[in-house]
This record gives C-alpha cells, sequence and structure tokens, in this order.
C-alpha cells in the first residue's frame, strides 16, 4: 500500500473540500443579494480565464504552449468545457429558488449520471452492485435531508439539470486529464483550454435571461460608485473562490476518477448539510440519521468493491504511450475512447479511486 500516495491524494480531497464548501455558502449568500446568477458566473469565468493566461505566460516557454490543435480542441476540448459551464452556471442560478439542503441533495444524485455516463464511455465496468450502491446514496440522502427543504419546481429542475450534465462533465474531464498523449494531463494546461470556452457558452445563456435586467439594475450598469465597488469586490470574492474551486476539482480528478470524484462530494455534501443545520439553527430527525447512516453505507460498499477489484485484478501489461502528434493529426478521430484508451482509463480510474477512497471521501 502506497502510503505516500495516499497522503497526497488526502490532501487534495481536504484541499478540495475546503474551496468547495466555501463557496457553495459564498453564492447561496451571493445570489440571495444579486438576481443575475448567470452573469456573475461569466465575470467569474472570466476573471479566471485571465489568470491561468497570465500564469501560464509568465511559467513557460513559447516552444511548450502550443499543446492541442483545433481538432483535438473542437472534438474533445469544447464539450468538457460546455458542459462544465451549463453545469455550474444552473446550479448557481437554482441557488435563486431553493435552500442550501435541496441544492445539496439534489446535486448528489449526479453519482447517477456519472456512473451511466461512465458506463456509456466504457470507461467503468457495468456491475450488479452499482445499482446497490446509487440506489443505497440517494435512498439515504433523500432521508438525510426530507422535511429539511424547501420544494420550488423551477429550482428543482434548474438543479437536476445541473447533475445530470455534470455527470456528463466529469466523465469527458477524465478521459481528457488522463490521457497523457493529449498534452492536457496537467491541471494547468486543462484549465487553461477549457475556461475561456466555459465563458464564452454561458455568455449567450446570461445575455438572454438577464441582459434587459441588468442594464437598468442599480447593482450593475446603473450602480453608483459605492455599489460599484462593492460588486466589485463581491464579484473579485467569488472568482477567486471559483479559481481555487476549478484547479481543486481537476487536480483530484486527474489523480482520481470521476466517481471518485463524486463519492468525495457525497461526504462533502453530508458536511455542508451539517453545518448549515448548524449555522441556520435547524435540528436533525432521527429520520435524517437514518439516511445519514444509510448513504455511508453506500459510500462503505463502493469503497470496498474498488478495493476488491484493485486487489484481485490482474492489471493489463503497461501500453507504450502513443505519439501526440499522430493523435493531434487524427482529424477524424472520434470523441469515444477506443479499446487501448478504455482498458488504460479503467486501470487508471481503479487504482486511483481506491487510494484515495480509503483515506477520505470527499466532504
Amino acid at each position: 500500500m502506497d502510503w505516500k500516495y495516499m497522503l497526497k491524494i488526502l490532501g487534495q480531497i481536504l484541499f478540495y473540500y475546503t474551496w468547495s464548501i466555501s463557496i457553495t455558502f459564498f453564492n447561496k449568500w451571493c445570489f440571495s443579494n444579486f438576481q443575475f446568477p448567470l452573469t456573475v458566473s461569466f465575470f467569474h469565468m472570466t476573471i479566471v480565464s485571465h489568470v491561468i493566461w497570465f500564469y501560464r505566460s509568465c511559467t513557460k516557454p513559447n516552444s511548450e504552449k502550443d499543446t492541442v490543435n483545433w481538432s483535438l480542441f473542437l472534438k474533445r476540448v469544447c464539450p468538457a468545457a460546455v458542459t462544465a459551464s451549463l453545469d455550474i452556471g444552473l446550479s448557481n442560478w437554482s441557488f435563486m429558488y431553493i435552500t442550501v439542503s435541496m441544492y445539496t441533495m439534489c446535486k448528489s444524485s449526479v453519482i447517477i449520471f456519472i456512473l451511466i455516463s461512465a458506463i456509456i464511455f466504457k470507461i467503468e465496468k457495468p456491475r450488479p452492485m452499482s445499482i446497490v450502491v446509487v440506489a443505497l446514496i440517494a435512498t439515504g440522502l433523500f432521508l438525510f435531508t426530507y422535511q429539511s427543504t424547501s420544494f420550488h419546481l423551477w429550482g428543482f429542475i434548474l438543479v437536476m439539470t445541473a447533475s445530470a450534465v455534470s455527470g456528463l462533465r466529469w466523465v469527458l474531464s477524465q478521459i481528457l486529464l488522463q490521457r497523457d498523449s493529449l498534452g492536457l494531463s496537467s491541471t494547468l494546461e486543462f484549465v487553461y483550454h477549457v475556461e475561456p470556452v466555459m465563458a464564452l457558452s454561458i455568455l449567450p445563456l446570461a445575455l438572454g435571461m438577464e441582459g434587459s435586467e441588468m442594464v437598468l439594475s442599480p447593482d450593475f450598469v446603473m450602480a453608483d460608485q459605492d455599489q460599484s465597488l462593492k460588486v466589485l469586490i463581491i464579484i473579485s470574492a467569488g472568482a477567486f473562490l471559483a479559481l481555487m474551486l476549478t484547479y481543486s476539482e481537476y487536480l483530484l480528478l486527474s489523480n482520481t476518477s470521476s466517481i471518485t470524484i463524486s463519492i468525495c462530494g457525497i461526504v462533502k455534501e453530508i458536511v455542508t448539510l451539517v453545518l448549515a443545520s448548524t449555522v441556520g439553527g435547524d435540528k436533525l430527525s432521527a429520520i435524517n440519521c437514518v439516511g445519514l447512516v444509510i448513504c455511508l453505507s453506500g459510500i462503505s460498499l463502493h469503497v470496498y468493491m474498488k478495493y476488491k477489484n484493485t486487489t484481485f485484478e490482474p492489471e493489463p501489461p503497461e501500453k507504450p504511450a502513443e505519439d501526440h502528434t499522430a493523435i493531434q493529426n487524427r482529424d477524424n478521430e472520434p470523441l469515444l475512447p477506443n479499446e487501448e484508451e478504455r482498458a488504460s482509463l479503467l486501470s487508471s480510474s481503479s487504482k486511483s479511486s481506491i487510494s484515495g477512497e480509503e483515506t477520505s471521501i470527499r466532504g
């Protein structure tokens, strides 16, 4: 057992927890006061894009900067970026209508969509026990938040759509991050290429849904000097949290898998609910505690399955890395990974998931 690797994954998980929990409560407060979640999300993504661009320009020589051609960019980077943009934008939009508890409960369903997407793209093997794991976690989270949420139909539709898109997002991102031949295995390189597309993807939606109201709003275009400064500080603070969260998410994903990201997120969501209950003065009922136990049982079962598969299934022989130039010149290369790539992703996903999950589950 590689303890150094496990400690590394544990540190990345805790690093992710810090920023993820912080931005959840920040966004709830922010979008309860500023009724333009899509526009604010666009500014967050734009600021993050420029920060990453500036850092990359200062730290990488010109000869190393161009690693992605247009074919790879359009076929692989853009789908991952568009789904990420919709996930973040719709999630932030839902905060206008639902509570943190309701948001957390609905967002936890992302593991179901991740599992479906991973099976479709053949980077996870379908197993009967996976259905049991999903059922336990979904049931536990529902009971854990039962009677502590207020239902709003439009908010529910937004956050569930975000969850569905998020499942596809993490699988597409895993494919990019865990294939060294594509040149995007570095977290910095991945965020550098994805973030500008995310900003451009959400801009039409922001203009269409919020443009006219934003022009007349005293918080933005029609704001006085003091209000403008306040909005600037709030948006900048949110952009900093978004930058750290984005980096921590993809850093963890590059060393684990999309399923691990989701499982880690389950515990993070439970911590978030406990904090929301403590800060808001809500009390957990007996049925909430039963839900917590059921949820943790599902997580534990998943960890055991990963450990068993990693321990008793022989790993395939290591494949030599494909030539990067040859990969980029495949103009007609499909998005779905080939058999060799699926085997590599399955091995990487199984091995890295158990390392992260044995240490701590994303919280």
